[in-house]
């Protein structure tokens, strides 16, 4: 039987699709499994510890990003044909990648001293840093630059099927929280270590440590990308640290549960603009701002229903998810999961004109700006209205924030259509 048209011409758009969604079913599936087991074992005040530790981790994710995950995916997919070039860009970006866990290994642990207030935070924080180990060496630019998600998928689901395999193994008392972090990068170097091996294996990519001339594009390259990303962590991960000198153990543990469910519904819609990214910044070459900006909204028209309903699923039963997800002690998360709820619209949105879109369009610059300003109002709403509203105020800084970067993002889109560039983007 002959694929439809319109398949045939976007097999590899599809595929990806395809794969990341069963990627992002398996994402949704092992929270389902894990996350109501931990919280049940562990309790709300010592998940609101772990909470806490994970953003550290997750900062330190950013700075090993760097921003690799847009600019190399992008490279990739410009000149995926030419093997030597894929190479050296391999090579150059894991080299990058591990010169930034050394100097963030050294900067954390210098920070643990400072910030955290125990040994045993300490050692939590060490062991959740064997996460940055792994991502290090998993190559997710690289399969999404190529876009042969089926890896991507493999890698991913080998790290978690781990993850969940040695919790429900080691979590037992409330006291083994502690473990949780080291468990969760236990997973991402088994990803990591399958992702060097089917690179070489199925891609021919030869390792070697790259010129120092190499590195150094690559870091110029991802530079404007790490400061977008980096100002997206002001207001995505910034509210729990910032939460955590307002409220007590519990409360940061309700709100944490509350926003592990909205990255959760995140990860289901998700496939799509990530299936996108790679193949419009391949499309766009050679095209007008118009044209480009055409394509952009096409697809708009089908994402925006989809985030709708997910939005109103989460609001319609947010009392059947806390319950399902986190139980009885957390039903005080219901009213932070409804002012979250929107999240799903405009941070879909956001990633559809900010990174498929600007980045694509090569105005990241102008993304990052938006990006500030959405952080900047994140964290000025959490500082000033945490000690009158508590985890609350968290919810409604999220919220506010994908608002201001849909905002600032559409207002930029506009500008383009009004004053396009005649002249080939490339």
């Amino acid at each position: 039987m002959r694929l439809p048209a319109i398949v045939n011409r976007h097999k590899s758009v599809v595929e990806s699709f395809f794969s990341l969604s069963v990627l992002n079913g398996v994402v949704l599936l092992f929270p389902l499994l894990t996350l109501p087991y931990i919280l049940r074992v562990v309790g709300p005040a010592n998940y609101g510890v772990y909470g806490f530790i994970y953003i550290l981790v997750q900062y330190a994710l950013i700075f090993n990003n760097y921003g690799f995950d847009f600019s190399a995916t992008k490279q990739v997919a410009q000149h995926r044909d030419d093997k030597v070039y894929v190479n050296r860009v391999y090579n150059a970006v894991i080299a990058c990648r591990f010169l930034l866990f050394l100097a963030g290994l050294c900067f954390f642990m210098l920070l643990s001293l400072w910030l955290l207030p125990s040994a045993t935070q300490r050692w939590m924080l060490l062991g959740g840093l064997s996460l940055i180990l792994g991502n290090t060496f998993t190559a997710v630019w690289f399969f999404q630059g190529m876009e042969k998600m089926r890896y991507l998928t493999i890698v991913n689901v080998l790290g978690k099927t781990l993850f969940l395999l040695l919790v429900f193994v080691v979590i037992r008392k409330p006291e083994h929280y502690v473990l949780l972090p080291l468990l969760d990068g236990l997973g991402y170097v088994a990803g990591g270590i399958t992702s060097l091996l089917i690179a070489r294996n199925r891609f021919g990519i030869r390792l070697a440590w790259p010129s120092w001339a190499d590195i150094r594009s690559q870091f110029r390259s991802g530079a404007a990308i790490f400061g977008s990303t980096l100002g997206m962590t002001l207001y995505r991960k910034s509210n729990i640290f910032i939460l955590n000198f307002f409220v007590g153990d519990v409360a940061l543990g309700i709100y944490t549960a509350a926003e592990k469910i909205i990255t959760g519904f995140q990860g289901i819609i998700s496939p799509i603009s990530q299936a996108l990214f790679p193949h419009l910044g391949r499309s766009f070459v050679g095209r007008t701002y118009r044209e480009n900006i055409r394509t952009l909204i096409r697809v708009a028209k089908y994402l925006v229903p989809l985030l709708a309903a997910a939005t109103l699923f989460v609001v319609l039963f947010s009392d059947w998810l806390i319950r399902l997800l986190c139980g009885e002690e957390f039903m005080a998360a219901k009213e932070l999961l409804i002012v979250m709820s929107p999240v799903l619209l405009f941070g879909g949105m956001n990633y559809l004109l900010g990174i498929v879109g600007l980045v694509n369009l090569d105005r990241g610059r102008s993304f990052f700006g938006s990006v500030l300003l959405a952080g900047v109002t994140s964290i000025a709403w959490v500082l000033l209205m945490a000690p009158r509203l508590g985890a609350l105020a968290g919810a409604w800084a999220m919220t506010l924030s994908e608002f201001v970067l849909f905002l600032t993002c559409l207002v930029v889109l506009v500008g383009l259509w009004r004053n396009p560039d005649r002249k080939p983007l490339f």
